[in-house]
């Protein structure tokens, strides 16, 4: 029977033909061409060297927060994008010969880079470990930025097709294809971009809830895997923080087992007090991400609790008014640095393909407490997502939220399936679906890596 659909087996299509394709992208995309891939590799970089704290760095358009990264990577950074990095124009790949240069050790100084300093580190070691040994192999900083990339790569191809593979019979499979197979996702999941570890684990985060809600063998296993699903899916970035409770939801939806349960609660907590701490800690670094003189987050801070309502509003007219523009950046229009353009066809296969997974993905074991309690938790963390981009990139007292991007909402997507009610379509017709998501999610991918190819070649 299985034969004769060889489209269903979503992660054995993943692993064989979506994921040469991303690691094809490490080399197809230039250096720095990917959403401020700049100033994560200084964070890499910076935690290569075992250092996590911020510090205060020197001005350059204004005061910011960073750390101590190797002169030569701030050299590196500076010809391809210029100080402080926020267009990288150039778009040439090195050669083999350039990647294997060696370059001896030499001084570190202190850079800005206040948008990735303040993340929790785990958001950044994974990269931060192939820079490492890139480093100690006397490889210069342009090849520890494609060791960083190469390394990522392996990491998201491995959460998300653990994802799938944990998921092959579930009717949600086919929306955590669609998703790994967005257009936005695997052009960042090759890149330094914390984004690549966060949303591959959130797919893996999504898998091992639908795990526990129905029943599955639950061993160490998963339990280590939940660990490291909750960490960097939900606790890198605070603003979907509130993911770390849903492993806990669907572990007392599922009826499972007392010492499931505590260890479902206990890593939440883990998770949650370890992300306060750090933000506790790391508060004083806060600074704006935008060159915008008006944007202060502590005036921003002070203009909220003085104006609760007119913050509210702001909000909710952002979400409601910004919702098409988000649509189209979270499947991928505007792809490598953001200036490159995907055409509009491959952006509607996405958009069918994603749209397909979604409608199919309902399951009539999640009962109706843990659709509210999953709601409430999507619904906070992508209203987070805009509050935090209100704070740190929006002039004080703003009547919306500036420079928002679709991509923050990508790691709640595939939690949709514990939101949307439950279909019964004909087996047929899931089977179809189901096809339709692995046929369309690979021709996108592969339309995406030849189109990047083609438009990017320097």
């Amino acid at each position: 029977m299985q034969s004769r659909f060889p489209w269903r087996k979503l992660d054995i299509i993943y692993l064989w033909m979506v994921a040469p394709l991303i690691l094809a992208m490490v080399y197809i995309l230039p250096p720095f061409q990917a959403p401020d891939e700049a100033a994560h590799f200084y964070r890499a970089v910076q935690i290569s060297h075992g250092q996590f704290r911020p510090a205060i760095a020197p001005p350059t358009y204004r005061q910011g927060a960073g750390g101590s990264v190797d002169t030569a990577a701030y050299q590196l950074v500076d010809r391809y994008c210029g100080i402080p990095n926020w267009n990288c124009a150039r778009q040439d790949r090195p050669t083999l010969a350039a990647l294997a240069a060696g370059s001896p050790p030499g001084p570190l100084q202190t850079v800005s880079f206040s948008n990735t300093v303040v993340y929790l580190p785990i958001a950044h070691v994974v990269p931060a470990v192939g820079i490492a040994i890139a480093r100690a192999a006397g490889l210069n900083p342009l090849a520890w930025l494609y060791a960083g990339r190469v390394v990522a790569a392996l990491f998201a191809i491995a959460m998300s097709w653990l994802a799938l593979r944990l998921l092959r019979d579930h009717s949600a499979s086919a929306l955590v294809f669609a998703v790994a197979a967005l257009p936005m996702v695997s052009s960042i999941s090759p890149t330094l971009c914390a984004d690549s570890g966060v949303v591959s684990c959130s797919l893996l985060l999504f898998a091992l809830c639908a795990t526990l809600l129905e029943g599955s063998p639950f061993g160490w296993q998963l339990g280590l895997a939940l660990v490291v699903a909750v960490f960097y899916a939900s606790a890198a970035k605070l603003a979907y923080l509130p993911l770390a409770l849903l492993p806990l939801g669907c572990a007392i939806s599922g009826r499972r087992s007392r010492t499931v349960v505590i260890t479902t609660a206990l890593v939440a907590l883990c998770a949650i007090g370890t992300t306060l701490l750090w933000s506790s800690a790391i508060r004083e670094y806060v600074f704006p991400i935008s060159q915008d003189l008006k944007v202060d987050p502590e005036g921003q801070l002070v203009f909220i609790r003085g104006h609760p309502v007119a913050f509210a509003l702001t909000i909710g007219k952002s979400m409601i008014v910004q919702a098409p523009f988000a649509a189209i950046t979270l499947i991928g229009r505007k792809l490598s640095d953001l200036r490159v353009l995907l055409p509009w066809a491959v952006v509607a296969l996405s958009a069918v393909t994603l749209a397909a997974g979604a409608i199919t993905s309902g399951s009539r074991r999640v009962r109706l407490p843990l659709h509210l309690f999953a709601f409430v938790i999507v619904a906070g963390c992508a209203a987070a997502t805009f509050l935090f981009l209100y704070v740190q990139n929006s002039a004080v007292g703003s009547t919306r939220v500036e420079a928002y991007q679709g991509r923050y909402l990508i790691p709640l997507l595939p939690f949709l399936a514990f939101v949307v009610p439950p279909v019964r379509p004909l087996e047929s017709i899931r089977i179809a679906a189901r096809s339709w998501v692995g046929f369309g999610g690979t021709l996108a991918t592969i339309s995406v890596a030849l189109f990047l190819a083609v438009r990017t070649w320097g």
